[in-house]
C-alpha cells in the first residue's frame, strides 16, 4: 500500500465518522422536556376547567328546574283549592236575606273532605323584590348600560308596596293558611248543622224564625249563626285572593327564573276563566245587616261589622 493510497483511506474513514456523528440526535431540551410536560399541564387544566364549567351549568340548570316546578306546582295547588272554594260557594248562592238567622238556615250541610294543603314559604326563595330575568332586549341593554356600566344603583320598591304583591311570601303563606281555616269551619259547621236539623225535624210544623233562638238554646244558635257567617265572609275573601294569585303570580315567577336554561320545561301556565258559573262566584253574598247580631252573638254592629270583614292587603 502506497502512502496515497493509506491517506485516502482514512480520509474515506473520516467522512464515514462524520457521517455516523451527524446521526446522533442533539438534546432539544424545549421539545423533548419542556413541550411535552407543558402540553399535559394544558390539556390536564383545561379539562378541569371543562370539568368546572359543565357541573356549574348543571348545578344552575337543575336551581332554575327546580324553581320552575315549584311555581308550576304552586299554581296547580292554588287552582285545586279555587276550585274546591267555588264548588262550595255554588251550594249556597241562593242566599239573598240580610238576616244571620235566614242565612244560616240557606247554608246547607257541605259534603266534601275537606282536605287542607300543605305550602312552604321557604320555597320560594328565588322570588325578589324585582324582575331579575326573561328581560326583553332592549331592557336588557339598558339595565346592563345603567347598573353594569354606570353602576347606578337598583332601585328597590319600598316595603309597603312590595306588602301588596304576590312578591310578598307572607301574603301567600296568610292565602294558603286561611284555605285551611275555612276548611276546619267548615267541617265543624257541618255538625253543627247537623244539630240543628236533628232538632227542626223533631217538631213535625218546624221552627218559626221567631221560635228558633228559643228552641235552639242561645249557645247553639249562637254558634250556628256565628260560624255560617264566618265561613261566608271567609270563603268570599279566599275566593278573591286565589283569582287575583292566579292571574299575577305567573308572571311574577317568570320574572325570577332564568327560563332559557330549561326551555324543554316551557313556563309557568297563565290562568284564565270566563265560565259564568265562576264570575257569579266572584260576587260576594249580599252582606248582612250586622245590627242583627247582637241577640245571637252578643256583638254589637261595630263589633259584628270588624268580626266578619276580611281585611284586604290593598288596606
Amino acid at each position: 500500500m502506497i502512502i496515497t493510497d493509506f491517506l485516502m483511506m482514512n480520509q474515506s474513514t473520516d467522512a464515514i465518522v462524520r457521517a455516523i456523528e451527524s446521526l446522533r440526535p442533539t438534546a432539544d431540551y424545549v421539545k423533548d422536556y419542556i413541550f411535552p410536560v407543558t402540553l399535559a399541564f394544558g390539556s390536564a387544566l383545561l379539562g378541569g376547567l371543562s370539568a368546572v364549567y359543565i357541573n356549574k351549568k348543571q348545578d344552575q340548570q337543575k336551581v332554575t328546574r327546580d324553581n320552575l316546578v315549584t311555581s308550576i306546582e304552586l299554581v296547580a295547588l292554588a287552582q285545586d283549592c279555587l276550585s274546591s272554594l267555588v264548588s262550595i260557594k255554588a251550594n249556597y248562592l241562593n242566599i239573598d236575606s240580610d238576616d244571620p238567622l235566614t242565612r244560616a238556615r240557606n247554608f246547607p250541610t257541605i259534603i266534601s273532605t275537606f282536605e287542607e294543603v300543605k305550602f312552604s314559604t321557604g320555597s320560594l326563595y328565588f322570588i325578589r323584590p324585582i324582575p331579575t330575568e326573561n328581560k326583553k332586549i332592549l331592557e336588557s341593554i339598558i339595565w346592563i348600560t345603567k347598573h353594569r356600566i354606570l353602576r347606578m344603583k337598583v332601585k328597590i320598591p319600598p316595603a309597603e308596596k312590595l306588602r301588596r304583591t304576590w312578591r310578598n311570601s307572607v301574603r301567600i303563606g296568610a292565602m294558603f293558611g286561611n284555605y285551611n281555616q275555612v276548611m276546619g269551619l267548615l267541617a265543624y259547621r257541618n255538625r253543627v248543622n247537623e244539630e240543628v236539623k236533628e232538632i227542626v225535624s223533631s217538631h213535625k210544623d218546624g221552627i218559626k224564625p221567631d221560635d228558633a233562638q228559643g228552641i235552639l238554646g242561645d249557645k247553639l244558635c249562637g254558634g250556628y249563626v256565628d260560624i255560617t257567617q264566618s265561613c261566608v265572609s271567609l270563603i268570599d275573601h279566599l275566593i278573591i285572593e286565589f283569582h287575583h294569585f292566579l292571574l299575577e303570580f305567573p308572571s311574577i315567577a317568570t320574572s325570577n327564573i332564568k327560563l332559557s336554561r330549561v326551555r324543554e320545561w316551557g313556563g309557568v301556565p297563565s290562568y284564565e276563566n270566563k265560565q259564568e258559573a265562576y264570575l257569579n262566584c266572584l260576587k260576594p253574598i249580599i252582606k248582612p245587616d250586622y245590627s242583627k247580631f247582637f241577640p245571637y252573638t252578643g256583638m254589637s254592629k261595630e263589633q259584628a261589622e270588624k268580626h266578619y270583614t276580611f281585611g284586604s292587603w290593598f288596606d
